[in-house]
This record gives C-alpha cells, structure tokens and sequence, in this order.
C-alpha cells in the first residue's frame, strides 16, 4: 500500500512540476516567435536570435585565404 502511495506521491510532483515550468516556456516561446494572425513573426528576442545567427553563419561561410 505504501509503495503505490509512494509512486502517486512522485507522479504528483512531476505533474505540479510540469504545470509550473510550462507557462514559462510558453511566455518565453512567445518572445521569441509571435503568431499574429496566420502570419507568424518573430517578437523582439526572435530578431536579436537571427541576426547573430546571420552573422555566425557569414562568418564560417567567409572563404579562408
């Protein structure tokens, strides 16, 4: 009896865990990439995100002499 407890005592965690964790990876989701309409955009964090990405990618694709 204690051992089935004991697993729903654990599984009540993960589950109070889950519902905790996933407002913020939907609120920072929403920074990042903004669905406004059924044209979706990049926010704020989004465009800083590909900028560096742009330029990462330019310089390793920049030909080395």
């Amino acid at each position: 009896m204690t051992k089935v407890r004991r697993k729903r005592g654990v599984l009540l965690e993960y589950v109070i865990l889950l519902c905790s964790i996933l407002p913020l990876v939907f609120a920072v989701s929403n920074t990042v990439y903004s669905m406004s309409g059924f044209s979706g955009g990049f926010g704020i964090l989004g465009k800083g995100m590909v900028q560096l990405y742009q330029r990462i990618i330019t310089i390793i694709s920049l030909p080395v002499p």
